[in-house]
């Protein structure tokens, strides 16, 4: 079986300081993420060539890679397995960020000693409060001062209160500790006297403009309108016109600084036709927190379920705590709809909620883990729904199994008109929200072009699944793609039900692959009959 090879590897970018003949100090500059190559002992980047520590050799350059692991032992070292690993990063650095490693050589051997050095302790300072990184955690040190006003306290009320305040101080902390790199605040009598950050690391680091080296060091590539559409149109088809003005939207939205207008969004039309995966690929893209869930399950806070409060904590952990980009993020409701399905107060005032949050609103956030004020007005919001009573005038043609759904579009206009008479807003409701856009049922001819050529469609993660894994081409007949559409019941024509088909009828083919894995074979054909009969397939 060929071996998986690991999408990335990870270590700690050093900058290399000769002390004397056979003495070196390794001040750690940041984070870097690229491959391996075992053959000369190299850490390869889109940009760089460094390399890795391994002997007395490698010291010769001025910058070098140290404690390199692979991205799947960082996940076995942390016990992380989300998918995204933004936040394994930041804590991976902050382990070494404050540890210079002194290297002492060996005149007749190509080894050498290796010793560290916590250079956190050395940056303290005598203040009221500080916080700092010890072990990677954000730790409160308090004075004599500080301490005998928490047990002064004239009632439980005050010190809670005051503990409060050293819990917002640490949130704070976290968010400029990930942002800006900073490894120590201090405050005296309430206001900040020093802020410590990896740029105090080493001065040598200075002498070469660390600066410049942060440049050198973020991957971060150019984000572009044209660049939000191609990416978007990759992986959802048969909604041009409307992906167009989406992006231009959410770019619009992206690329606002306080004060200017943030849009939100509603998504209009069948199931299945890519509403959620259109806004799941844009924030992808843009590289933004996102999170979703189902309007129809809100309830006011207090009560039991999910309230504004937990989808926006939801959002906050997405964005590994940081609030300026937990508010800079994309919260997404979909059933919007559905918000207008009973007439029960709940109801009423989740819809008087959303129009705060729409409008923009700051909403405390107060639990046992969190907190923390979050402001919604910058925060992008979109949502979505079925609506069904006003997608339009439906018909239908034939008596076959092929029956097709004509829907006729509506412009903009007739849409916000027919959402409002048919009660699922009222005009003060809607006016809140800026673009509606209206995703068409999709036709069998765009099916069939997503199920082929679309990055999300099942069987494109299958074909380079098994590419990747057993070296194999998987191919599907014209006449396979046609039997699998029109096994697909009229009244389910979303991709949703399309990949569930494809996916079941593979199972049989996957499972024949597995047990024959040794024999090596190069090619899988999918025809008609193995829509019918899954055990009738060609694997050569």
């Amino acid at each position: 079986m060929e071996t998986t090879k690991k999408e990335y590897d990870y270590g700690i970018r050093y900058y290399v300081s000769n002390i004397r003949d056979n003495l070196y100090e390794l001040y750690p500059i940041g984070l870097i993420k690229g491959e391996i190559s075992y053959i000369d002992s190299q850490f390869i980047t889109d940009s760089d060539i460094l390399p890795i520590l391994v002997d007395k050799h490698s010291l010769t350059d001025l910058e070098i890679v140290g404690n390199v692991y692979s991205e799947d032992d960082l996940r076995k070292l942390y016990d992380y397995q989300d998918d995204d690993l933004s936040f394994l990063e930041n804590y991976f650095y902050s382990e070494y960020k404050d540890l210079i490693l002194i290297i002492v050589t060996e005149n007749d051997s190509d080894y050498f000693r290796k010793s560290e050095i916590n250079i956190a302790p050395l940056l303290s300072r005598d203040t009221v409060i500080s916080c700092s990184l010890n072990n990677g955690e954000p730790t409160i040190a308090l004075n004599n001062e500080a301490l005998n006003e928490l047990l002064n306290a004239d009632s439980r009320e005050e010190l809670i209160e005051l503990l409060k305040r050293y819990q917002k101080f640490i949130s704070k902390f976290k968010d400029m500790q990930k942002r800006d790199g900073v490894t120590k605040v201090s405050l005296e009598n309430g206001k900040v006297i020093g802020v410590e950050t990896t740029k105090k690391v080493s001065d040598m680091a200075k002498e070469i403009g660390i600066s410049t080296l942060k440049k050198q060091l973020e991957t971060t590539r150019d984000i572009t309108y044209s660049g939000l559409k191609k990416a978007i149109k990759e992986e959802i088809f048969g909604h041009d016109k409307e992906i167009d003005t989406f992006a231009q939207r959410m770019y619009m939205n992206y690329t606002a600084i306080d004060g200017e207008p943030v849009e939100s969004i509603l998504l209009v039309g069948p199931t299945g036709t890519g509403k959620t995966e259109t806004v799941r690929v844009a924030c992808r893209y843009l590289n933004i927190p996102f999170f979703e869930t189902n309007a129809s399950n809100l309830v006011p806070q207090g009560i039991k379920g999910t309230s504004i409060e937990d989808v926006i904590v939801g959002l906050y952990e997405q964005a590994n705590c940081d609030l300026e980009r937990a508010e800079r993020g994309c919260i997404f409701l979909d059933e919007f709809d559905k918000l207008n399905d009973s007439e029960l107060e709940i109801k009423t005032a989740i819809k008087n909620i959303l129009l705060t949050f729409t409008a923009g609103g700051t909403f405390p956030i107060n639990n046992d883990r969190f907190y923390f004020d979050f402001n919604s007005a910058m925060a992008i919001k979109v949502y979505a729904g079925v609506f069904d009573k006003v997608n339009g005038i439906t018909t239908t043609i034939g008596f076959s199994s092929n029956l097709e759904h004509k829907v006729i579009l509506k412009t903009e206009e007739e849409l916000r008109k027919s959402i409002i008479k048919n009660n699922y807003f009222s005009d003060e409701e809607l006016s809140r929200i800026s673009k509606i856009l209206f995703y068409k049922e999709l036709s069998r001819e765009t099916r069939k072009n997503i199920l082929l050529y679309a990055k999300s469609s099942e069987f494109a993660k299958k074909k380079a699944r098994y590419k990747r894994q057993f070296g194999l081409e998987l191919i599907a007949t014209e006449d396979f793609v046609e039997e699998i559409l029109d096994s697909i019941p009229t009244d389910t024509q979303g991709m949703r039900n399309v990949n569930n088909k494809l996916k079941s009828v593979l199972d049989e083919a996957e499972k024949a692959l597995l047990d024959d894995e040794e024999k090596g074979h190069k090619r899988l054909v999918l025809t008609k009959e193995t829509v019918t009969n899954p055990k009738n397939f060609d694997l050569r």
